[in-house]
């Protein structure tokens, strides 16, 4: 269509990694919360020439109820993601962007209308399956709106040819380009129409030719003749953007619609999700989820595609787009063959507050030692996994600091890294005591009983005088004074490489950070918490890896609204808090790990982890659509690409992680985000979670509840104390088998066989 508003975006990137870091993590971040995709497109199509007749606010709070939202199923993944072995069945996705109205079929199956049919000019999302055999084709018919007379806006002063344009992407890969064929149905207003007279202000001399579309073109098997025409490539300074939709939260439509006729906005509902057709010139209303209301400049680039068209732009009104791309024609990374082997047993990381008073004495006792005890010390006396406290608060600084761009955060790399973290610290709290049996979690979403208490991590804010932490099982935790970087080596015992000297006053605190109080301190509050309901949405997303990443993160998926506040950053922004401009430890956004509550945290994130990649394994042959290439981060690394991000990436390699590190094996080789997805996966990770057999057994008891609810509670978090007995594991690991009653599976888990649960996973 015309009216075209060419819009530029220019990323503003600050002069340095931390201080983008810092910027971002203590801004205001909207999220929207709003209706995802559910795969289905509309009913309804239209006639030849004409239209169819028919991130975490303020840090992150606990998540809410907001608009109605579907159960989304695959958002669509953006990246670049590995090629899987030949045959292996694949979901492909992808954004079609069609000015103005599009149908699209896959190897002979209609998957998706588009909703709009002239303006706004929306992407809209699409989802479906290929067998991985079969070779792939493409078939889209795509319209620029056009009157009998090739105009649009004709019943006002000045009617005008618009244009059309096709862009489009594809997770396997296939984009938009001159490789496309093309096939004119309509022209017009013909070259002799216009000798004879054809104009805006003489419509009725105007012709537009139809042709008649080929039989079959859009099944499998199809094969382009003479007739077809190579596809021609444009720009957007060419074909144009178009208006851009914008969604509507609180009544979850699309808009603004305007006529092809009057070029004004429809009438009805304000042109929010509505079309014009002859029959209602005011407008239609139609049925838009947010997923098909994008837009196009967000979700696809001139980078990657290229918009494309027939060889008129402006009179060919309606042609047809197709593609074969041979099964074995896939270009790009194949994906990494696991070789990791099927746990039939694993230890098991229990709620912190189930744990007896004994158990919590063992590990609150065990970190004191490894925060006081020198890394030749503690080797000497407890082995090689040995590591002291403060290893882990350098490491995680180190990584945040990276000049090439943060290697653990704001991007796909953050839970792989993380696993890898909370894994290292976990091998390292069992090798001063193995009776320990597994790292404990913290879960957000239970308040009672506290644990900000005396008992466990002591008050938010902290009591002392400035804010310190004095009491709790870590009670005046000491922060590293007079910090050298050259005291740290990585566990071959190198050197480590980092621009980080230390914060302003010489203390293991983030670069800016001026406090210089030795302890512990906290800000901020001791009653937060996170929606469980948003929990389970999270872990239940049918999504890719960088999808599920985004709702943890910023409560979206692909750019679409899941939930209202952060599962990681909520609790760092809320609990560590700021007095004036200083952060709390917890808040302290490059050296959180200084106060202990960072690992029952991001221990409980890594259940969430845990659990999506279990409801996902059908994504596990494709590394769950972990970007290989193109990778984007997001807050301060939107749009930034970098190494670290990718699949075969080295995490972290400044200081990364070493099998030997992780407990693999005794290999000093630096694992990749391959390795993770690899060896830490449901099966093959040397631990489990308390809550995984009763999901596992009864799934209804970890789902969301997905629509306009007030406080939906589904969870099937451990609430009641576990007991545990000790066996040996081949590979010197400890696993635990637990009696666990859980909210939502109570019943079920008490009539197991002798009221206790082995994990067990087949």
């Amino acid at each position: 269509g015309s009216g075209h508003l060419v819009l530029g975006c220019q990323f503003m990137r600050a002069s340095s990694a931390s201080s983008r870091m810092l910027r971002w993590f203590a801004s205001t971040v909207a999220v929207i919360s709003a209706q995802p995709p559910d795969g289905g497109p509309p009913d309804g199509g239209p006639p030849d020439g004409g239209p169819p007749d028919g991130g975490p606010p303020d840090g992150g709070q606990g998540g809410g109820t907001t608009t109605t939202l579907e159960e989304p199923h695959i958002v669509v993944n953006s990246h670049k993601q590995c090629i899987p072995p030949a045959g292996t069945a694949q979901t492909i996705t992808g954004h079609i962007y069609c000015d103005n109205y599009f149908e699209f079929w896959f190897n002979g199956e209609l998957v998706a209308k588009d909703p709009m049919t002239f303006t706004p000019h929306n992407a809209v999302q699409v989802s479906f399956e290929w067998d991985g055999i079969s070779d792939k084709e493409f078939a889209i018919m795509c319209m620029d709106y056009a009157s009998t007379s090739g105009y649009e806006y004709t019943e006002t002063s000045s009617a005008q040819i618009g244009d059309g344009v096709l862009m489009a992407e594809f997770s396997d890969g296939t984009v938009t380009g001159s490789g496309w064929n093309t096939f004119v149905v309509t022209h017009g207003p013909t070259d002799e129409s216009e000798t004879a007279g054809c104009s805006a202000t003489n419509l009725d001399a105007c012709v537009v030719t139809t042709a008649t579309e080929p039989t079959g073109w859009t099944g499998a098997g199809f094969e382009v003749d003479g007739a077809w025409a190579t596809a021609t490539e444009y720009t957007a300074d060419e074909a144009g953007w178009g208006r851009t939709p914008s969604w509507d939260t609180t009544a979850s439509c699309c808009g603004t619609s305007t006529s092809p006729m009057t070029q004004a906005t429809l009438s009805l509902n304000g042109g929010c999700s509505v079309i014009y057709t002859a029959d209602n010139p005011d407008g239609e209303a139609v049925t838009v989820k947010q997923s098909e209301c994008l837009n196009p400049q967000s979700v696809l680039s001139e980078t990657r595609s290229k918009m494309i068209w027939s060889s008129n732009l402006k009179k060919d009104n309606k042609v047809l787009f197709r593609l074969k791309v041979a099964a074995d024609a896939s270009s790009g990374i194949q994906c990494p063959v696991c070789d990791a082997v099927v746990r039939t047993t694993q230890r098991i990381r229990r709620e912190m507050r189930t744990l007896t008073d004994e158990e919590w004495g063992k590990v609150t006792a065990a970190m004191w030692i490894m925060k006081t005890t020198s890394q030749a010390d503690g080797v000497a006396a407890y082995g090689a996994s040995f590591r002291t406290y403060d290893y882990f608060v350098v490491k995680h600084l180190v990584a945040m600091v990276d000049l090439r761009g943060d290697q653990a955060h704001f991007g796909p790399m953050f839970m792989p890294w993380h696993s890898a973290f909370i894994l290292e610290f976990e091998n390292a709290l069992l090798s001063v005591d193995p009776e320990i049996l597994a790292m404990p979690y913290w879960d957000t979403t239970l308040t009672e009983p506290s644990v900000f208490t005396d008992q466990y991590f002591g008050s938010a804010p902290g009591t002392g005088p400035n804010g310190e932490v004095i009491d709790g099982a870590f009670n005046d935790w000491p922060i590293e004074s007079n910090f050298n970087l050259a005291d740290y080596t990585n566990a071959a015992g190198e050197a480590i490489s980092s621009p980080y000297t230390g914060s302003t006053t010489g203390m293991l605190r983030g670069a800016d950070a001026t406090r210089t109080e030795t302890t512990v301190l906290r800000f901020g509050t001791s009653t937060y918490a996170y929606d469980p309901n948003d929990f389970w949405k999270c872990a239940n997303l049918d999504a890719f890896y960088y999808d599920w990443y985004e709702c943890v993160e910023q409560g979206t998926a692909g750019g679409v609204g899941v939930v209202s506040g952060s599962l990681h950053s909520g609790p760092h922004a809320q609990i560590g808090g700021k007095s004036g401009d200083d952060s709390g430890d917890f808040e302290d956004v490059t050296a959180s790990p200084n106060d202990p509550i960072f690992f029952f945290h991001h221990a409980d994130v890594d259940r969430n982890a845990y659990w999506w990649m279990h409801v996902n394994a059908d994504k596990r042959a494709s590394a769950y659509g972990y970007p290989t290439e193109e990778a984007s981060g997001i807050g301060p690394y939107a749009g930034m690409t970098y190494y670290g991000q990718h699949l075969m990436d080295r995490m972290g390699d400044a200081w990364g992680f070493s099998a030997q590190d992780l407990g693999f094996s005794d290999s000093m080789d630096l694992q990749t985000n391959a390795d993770i997805l690899c060896k830490v996966s449901p099966t093959t990770a040397v631990y489990t979670y308390d809550f995984i057999t009763a999901c596992i057994a009864d799934g209804a008891a970890c789902q969301a509840t997905w629509g306009e609810q007030e406080n939906a509670t589904t969870t099937a978090t451990t609430t009641a104390a576990t007991t545990t007995t000790v066996a040996a594991v081949d590979d010197n690991t400890t696993t635990t088998t637990s009696q666990s009653q859980t909210s939502a599976a109570t019943e079920m888990v008490a009539s197991l066989v002798g009221g206790v649960l082995l994990v067990m996973l087949h």
